[in-house]
């Protein structure tokens, strides 16, 4: 009996990749959708498959039949290509239907308050503005007055540096164009090479900072956060009197928050595993 075969017949059977007590199987069942949902067209052959999953292509040939009979793979006969079927979808839409935005923020929101002592908010794009839709308060001795429907200029500080640098191209573009532009307080106060500096900080470290100019006194970290189709939805936001030296602490802290937030609305996010202790 090949290899293989002896994965496929005996269910407690290892196979690469497999850890704990996991079910074959299932778990390679779980790793051909990700792989799936991950590839540039969305498709991928049978070879492509099995050779990313480090599998026989007798294993990976009954695992697809398994998932296209229950319309989580479908197969286009024309390329031979496997792609997602229309139950992902149907599953998809029923997660999404118990998903709240909103709840799935607060207990990030109350560790960011807790362990940076500031106000930590999620603000969520609309039109041109940020609204705050979900806030924690920290142990900072300088209370800040924010509420939860609050609205902030799309382009102003912390949060406005961290959305506008996670856009693609030509959208960052076009909001750089525009006439009134907050990130550094009052329009006139921008700098724009000063900005684009920021901006690309940002996209490498994560994170985006405002360092007392929209209020002299009161400082801001905040990190973008994706949906599922990799649209930015807004940003955790973290505000207070946080000394300079500890702001990329903070920073880091939001940036891992919102990534991991970002995970759980079903975003695929490609980042290091960085965190900051205070």
């Amino acid at each position: 009996m090949k290899k293989d075969e002896t994965i496929l017949n005996n269910p407690k059977a290892t196979v690469p990749g497999t850890k704990g007590n996991q079910v074959p199987a299932v778990d390679l069942s779980a790793r051909i959708l990700q792989f799936l949902s991950k590839t540039e067209t969305g498709q991928a052959n049978l070879t492509e498959i099995c050779r990313a999953l480090g599998i026989y292509k007798s294993r990976g040939h009954s695992i697809l039949q398994t998932l296209t009979a229950h319309g989580l793979v479908e197969r286009d006969e024309s390329t031979k290509r496997y792609g997602l079927g229309p139950a992902v979808l149907a599953l998809s839409r029923a997660y999404l239907r118990n998903l709240d935005i909103r709840q799935a923020a607060l207990p990030r929101l109350e560790t960011l308050a807790r362990e940076t002592g500031g106000t930590a908010l999620l603000g969520l794009v609309s039109g041109d503005s940020c609204f705050v839709v979900a806030k924690k308060d920290g142990q900072a001795p300088l209370g800040i007055t924010i509420e939860t429907g609050h609205r902030f200029p799309l382009t102003a500080g912390a949060h406005g540096k961290a959305i506008v640098a996670s856009l693609p191209g030509e959208a960052r573009t076009r909001i750089l164009k525009r006439k009134h532009l907050y990130f550094h307080g009052k329009p006139e106060t921008l700098q724009m090479d000063r900005l684009l500096e920021e901006l690309a900080a940002c996209r490498e470290q994560g994170y985006a900072l405002d360092m007392g100019e929209l209020q002299p006194g009161i400082h801001a970290a905040a990190a973008p956060v994706f949906s599922g189709k990799g649209d930015v939805l807004g940003a955790l936001i973290v505000i207070g009197p946080f000394p300079m030296e500890t702001a990329p602490l903070v920073g880091g802290k939001v940036r891992d928050a919102a990534a991991d937030l970002s995970r759980a609305l079903g975003a695929h996010l490609d980042l290091d595993d960085r965190t900051g202790d205070l």
